[in-house]
């Protein structure tokens, strides 16, 4: 008899990913081409800048101010007087991020057919708090983001502390993402069903094949992933 919450629902529990897979959103080009616009800073460079110190937000290291104070200091520039570094992560954001009405649908169905459905991000602190905000959140079983977990896809770490904190082996997982590292990335950390999101008929079709498929039996790989979680506990404390 299987012990937890998990118990009281069917088999697999599903994770999918935000940007790409839930929303129409594939990168944040937008939101860097938004602030340099404003600033006055080359598109390309401004981009590349924001690019290489994003992990260290998504992880959840330090404030949306120091991020982009630390950012405009490489071009001589300082956050302006009145400029909201929430407004300016957001606003562009908010303008043109999508429901993708299909995949929408989906994670309906499936919660109607008894499955639990979970968001998995790696997402900074201010997207977090839109997408709770709107209230994005409340179309899943539970939101899971990278910013508050402190690790980011495709980092085992990262995969341990979602299936953790939901409680599920990896052996009873089907993660859904756009981005071939994270799906390898699932597929090495152990779990069962890993898919590359390319189309929402693409997408209907693969869930199909874990639901049919017969209880995996714990083996292994789950008692790797308990050795994996225990450590990152430890490290903690």
């Amino acid at each position: 008899m299987r012990s937890g919450v998990t118990s009281r629902f069917r088999l697999p529990v599903f994770i999918f990913d935000f940007g790409g897979v839930v929303i129409k959103w594939k990168t944040n080009d937008p939101i860097f081409d938004y602030i340099a616009q404003r600033y006055r800073i080359p598109h390309v460079k401004m981009r590349q800048a924001f690019e290489a110190a994003l992990p260290r937000l998504e992880a959840g290291e330090g404030s949306i101010r120091e991020f982009l104070e630390d950012a405009l200091a490489l071009f001589g520039e300082r956050l302006r007087e009145g400029d909201s570094p929430e407004e300016l992560w957001t606003v562009p954001f908010a303008r043109y991020a999508k429901l993708r009405v299909g995949t929408v649908r989906l994670v309906a169905s499936l919660r109607r057919r008894g499955y639990r459905v979970f968001l998995f991000s790696n997402t900074s602190p201010p997207h977090a708090r839109f997408l709770k905000k709107v209230g994005w959140d409340k179309l899943f079983d539970g939101f899971l983001a990278s910013c508050e977990l402190r690790c980011l896809k495709p980092d085992p770490e990262a995969y341990g502390a979602v299936l953790g904190r939901i409680g599920v082996a990896p052996s009873e997982t089907v993660f859904i993402d756009d981005k071939e590292a994270n799906v390898q990335g699932a597929k090495e950390f152990g779990i069962r069903w890993a898919f590359r999101f390319t189309s929402v008929a693409r997408l209907k079709r693969d869930v199909e094949t874990p639901i049919s498929a017969p209880p995996a039996r714990g083996g292994s790989v789950d008692r790797a992933v308990k050795e994996i979680l225990d450590e990152a506990t430890a490290r903690r404390i």
